[in-house]
């Protein structure tokens, strides 16, 4: 699961980043504000890899129509399969274009990591705001 290996990867490397800036920072009036919005934007980063690795994975599995399908439009082409990728792994759900066949079963994968993934996300954002918040109330900012 490439997916999980890399929101790890992305995790782990903010919250080294993070250690490292409150370290430099001990004792000093620090400004938290831009190290809330690389953490947002650097999870949101990781997330649409992630959503473009599973199109890619769609992509290359509908090469071979024994694996199933992707119903919906006369024809797909990879931004397609992007954007199913996209609202199965937000557990959006299927509206216009859905999955038949074999390649049903990454589609629920998909919207299992997806959901997993997305909730990480959120408990780290917590975490990091849980440490830097009550430091910026303190300090009046």
């Amino acid at each position: 699961m490439l997916a999980v290996v890399l929101h790890f990867e992305v995790i782990f490397g903010l919250n080294r980043w993070g250690a490292g800036r409150r370290i430099a920072s001990r004792g000093r009036n620090h400004h938290h504000r831009p190290t809330l919005l690389l953490v947002m934007f650097a999870l949101l980063l990781a997330h649409v890899a992630e959503i473009w690795l599973f199109g890619l994975a769609y992509s290359v599995l509908l090469s071979d129509p024994s694996y199933g399908g992707i119903e919906g439009y006369e024809s797909l082409d990879f931004l397609d399969c992007v954007y199913f990728s996209a609202t199965t792994y937000t557990t959006v759900g299927w509206g216009d274009l859905f999955a038949t066949g074999p390649i049903r079963f990454l589609a629920g994968t998909e919207a299992l990591v997806g959901f997993m993934l997305i909730t990480w996300s959120a408990s780290f954002v917590y975490l990091i705001m849980a440490r830097t918040w009550g430091q910026e109330d303190k300090s009046g900012l």
